[in-house]
């Protein structure tokens, strides 16, 4: 099966639900065989500066974030249901100490020099426009500090937020 690419104005998916409850997995690289991927359960899909966006959010400590910080694109892929089992490993190992792409079976492509999962439902590439870390200062709802950042391991462990502009939105046949 190949992909088809769809014009973002027309995508007119359940972006919530795919971000809340399917997840996805925010990747960054340069090839197959160096690139990162990770679990999100935050994002968002719109328009920023005028274009079609997404924002995903990766932790200070990840090491998915080295992979960002390097590279120009990311991309948002989105696993088809019987592979959602993939999400704990991609969510709770690091690429640090383990290959989470090898221990899955999953098979990295790229995609215009982004690398997606030749596996994806659907992958948005995307384009940096913009980074910024979220800053305890600018808080307003005080139970989401508590929640993500207050606390254990996450404490003050804050996420760069990352805007891209979608280049391709790819489907599976």
């Amino acid at each position: 099966m190949a992909f088809i690419e769809m014009d973002p104005h027309s995508f007119n998916e359940r972006i919530i639900d795919l971000l809340d409850r399917e997840w996805g997995l925010a990747m960054a690289g340069s090839a197959p065989n160096h690139c990162n991927a990770m679990t999100i359960g935050w994002g968002q899909v719109g328009v920023f500066w005028g274009k079609p966006a997404a924002t995903v959010f990766v932790r200070e400590s990840r090491f998915t974030k080295e992979f960002f910080d390097k590279h120009d694109t990311f991309s948002i892929v989105f696993l088809p249901e019987d592979l959602h089992g993939t999400h704990r490993v991609f969510g709770s190992m690091s690429g640090r100490d383990v290959n989470k792409t090898e221990l899955t079976g999953l098979t990295p492509i790229m995609i215009d020099g982004t690398p997606i999962y030749e596996e994806a439902s659907l992958a948005l590439v995307c384009r940096k426009a913009y980074a910024d870390v979220v800053d305890r200062a600018h808080f307003i709802d005080p139970d989401a500090y508590s929640r993500y950042y207050g606390h254990g391991a996450n404490l003050d462990d804050f996420h760069t937020m990352y805007i891209g502009y979608v280049e391709k939105i790819l489907r599976r046949e």
